[in-house]
């Protein structure tokens, strides 16, 4: 098991309301749904008074529903309850009113500016704890961080592949209203996370803290940084490439490679920096790593690279930091044979440079064409004025022809007061007209410009590549939480980010989902699903291996970078005679297996296909002679006869 402490709000502003309703109320838009032209993506309202209403409903709505029912109450006062599935554990009055609580506790010290305290608590993926496992670790956990007698929420999460379970505390005492300080915590729980593993058995996790091979708990070896926040926020919310991986991906293997074979040098160092477009350079008592050729990119720290580019470390063994002795116009012509470009995108990491940047380049089309479109747009006009004012004339001359028309005053007077009325009461129902239509249009996402989002989604039912790369992207962002389970018999690998538009196919109807996953089914049945890198082939053996055919077509379609079949013998074995086929029919489209063992395993294919074609060929050569023989002895049999015919 291991431990996850979310990044905490700055201003101060972090809610015991929204964290409670995330933990317990899972009604986010999942990426797995169908996307139609009618239904738009929109997710639900984060404002602290739109979740709290959620989080009552949720609760609150059928007193009846066993989701939402007390389960248990142990000794030390924690009651377990269920709320739409989410099993939930807490030592409150009642979960309904457990942000409320904490709040009121929280108000009473002044000085703590954050109190909310969230942790998640995570086991591998092959691992299910019961939930008195999970409950145990979660108190556990908060005595050893002297919250033990804090308030709390936690709720166990198990629709992902890791079962997990999030931790919401107070960290306001609920009668001394002293706030507990935070102070290594991560550090404590790693250790914690240990001693649990040995608890209840669970498996062995990473951390700052392991188990020797006689299971004593010790601190564990230094090992790389992780990504500083800034590049892992850029890679998160934009997809982008930062320049911490970059460096890493290109520079951190060979500087490992001379440090273990004691080979480095300032010059060895500067080289391999150099030939990534990268610059090393000292600044104060430590050395930084730059874009050589953009001085305004953001430099990162030479240690984050690799734990041993400190510059009190190196000069130690190498002696002063010397500087890079190649000059800028040479280190642009001769030494870089890579450079950092910052529009790149992570997901696409592993493909050609080339195809990166085009598609760093259609992105950034898209967004454009986004921006017009937001340009463009005019809010829907309900004529609403000229309405209100039609009305208006309307009782106005009503009131004209009373004036006319009626001598009587007092009568005159009562039809009055009777028109006011009327006018009162038509102008009270245009309002509710009016107030329904414009719910009408919000409903249906025209009542304001649709998000880069569902305009993003709308293009890609459109067929457009770019759009539906996007939607991968965005799934990609959101990692494992969104990962589906394969079911599939065999699937074709490509290239990282090997997007293609939707297909029309013959037999198949195509479905887009939100993840941009393309789903090709036939007579209501999904037989292939194209998620960019990889695609999958449902049901290989049925449906006269069509399904293998299409799957096969989709990937003629991407960019040859990468095609690998994997699945089961058998499977494989079709799959490479109907790609022989595929390449025989279509050679302006032929695929080629990018591993050397399936390659050659295509070679057997064309072969036992050209072995079938020669017996084919022989036996219908055999059938025309058999034919041909057939024939000539019908005919001396028929000259045979007329010669008896003509006998004396």
């Amino acid at each position: 098991m291991n431990v996850i402490i979310p990044p905490k709000r700055r201003d101060g502003r972090s809610s015991f309301i929204q964290l409670v309703s995330y933990m317990s109320v899972r009604d986010d838009i999942s990426l797995k749904d169908e996307i139609k032209e009618d239904q738009r993506f929109a997710r639900p309202a984060r404002s602290r008074s739109k979740v709290f209403e959620r989080l009552v409903d949720y609760v609150s709505r059928n007193e009846n529903l066993v989701e939402s029912q007390l389960m248990s109450i142990d000794k030390r006062g924690n009651s377990r309850v269920s709320v739409d599935g989410v099993v939930s554990q807490h030592n409150l009055l009642s979960f309904e009113s457990a942000a409320l609580e904490m709040q009121s506790v929280s108000d009473q010290n002044i000085h703590c500016k954050d109190p909310v305290y969230h942790f998640i608590l995570s086991w591998q993926e092959d691992e299910n704890p019961s939930e008195d496992q999970i409950f145990d670790s979660v108190h556990q956990a908060l005595k050893r961080m002297d919250m033990g007698q804090h308030q709390y929420v936690s709720s166990i999460h198990r629709d992902t592949d890791n079962v997990h379970v999030h931790v919401a505390a107070n960290r306001v005492h609920p009668i001394s209203f002293k706030a507990v300080t935070l102070y290594n915590d991560v550090d404590k729980l790693h250790k914690l996370c240990r001693e649990l593993e040995l608890k209840h058995g669970f498996k062995i996790d990473n951390g700052s803290w392991i188990r020797d091979a006689n299971n004593n708990i010790v601190r564990a070896p230094r090992r790389h940084k992780s990504a500083p926040r800034g590049a892992a926020t850029l890679e998160h919310f934009a997809d982008k490439e930062s320049l911490y991986t970059y460096a890493v991906t290109h520079c951190r293997r060979e500087i490992n490679a001379m440090f273990r074979d004691k080979t480095a040098s300032w010059e060895g160092i500067h080289n391999v920096f150099s030939g990534a477009g990268l610059k090393l350079e000292a600044r104060g008592e430590g050395m930084i790593v730059r874009d050589a050729f953009n001085p305004e990119q953001t430099p990162i720290k030479a240690s984050r690279i690799h734990v041993g580019m400190t510059r009190q470390r190196i000069e130690s063994k190498l002696g002063p930091f010397t500087p890079s002795l190649t000059p800028p116009l040479d280190l642009r012509n001769k030494h870089v044979h890579k450079a950092y470009n910052e529009s790149l995108h992570k997901r696409d990491i592993g493909a050609r440079q080339e195809r990166r940047v085009a598609r760093a380049e259609a992105r950034e089309n898209l967004k454009n064409d986004y921006q017009l479109y937001r340009k463009s747009w005019v809010k829907p006009d309900l004529q609403a004025s000229a309405r209100f004012r039609e009305l208006a004339t309307d009782f106005k001359g009503q009131k004209q022809r009373i004036r006319t028309s009626v001598n009587d005053p007092h009568m005159r007077k009562l039809m009055y007061h009777v028109v006011e009325f009327e006018r009162e009461k038509a102008m009270g129902a245009l309002r509710l007209q009016l107030k329904s239509e414009r719910e009408k249009l919000r409903d249906e996402g025209k009542y304001r410009p649709m998000s880069y989002r569902a305009w993003t989604e709308q293009e890609a039912l459109k067929g457009r590549e770019a759009a539906v790369s996007q939607l991968r992207g965005w799934a990609y962002r959101e990692g494992r939480k969104n990962r589906v389970p394969v079911e599939s018999d065999m699937i074709l690998h490509c290239a990282p980010g090997d997007d293609t538009k939707l297909l029309k196919a013959e037999g198949f109807n195509v479905r887009l989902h939100r993840d941009g996953s393309a789903v090709y089914s036939s007579a209501g049945r999904d037989e292939v699903i194209d998620r960019g890198d990889s695609i999958e082939v449902r049901f290989p053996l049925e449906n006269s291996l069509s399904t293998i055919d299409m799957g096969i077509d989709l990937a003629s379609w991407k960019s040859g970078e990468r095609f690998e079949i994997t699945g089961e013998s058998y499977t494989k074995l079709l799959a490479f005679q109907r790609l022989a086929a595929y390449n025989r029919e279509f050679p302006e489209h032929t695929v080629q297996p990018t591993q050397p063992e399936q390659s050659a395993e295509l070679d057997e294919a064309h072969r036992i296909i050209d072995k079938r074609l020669i017996r084919e060929a022989e036996s219908e050569q055999s059938r025309l002679n058999r034919v041909y023989r057939s024939r000539n002895r019908k005919e001396d049999d028929d000259d045979l006869r007329h010669i008896e015919q003509f006998k004396p």
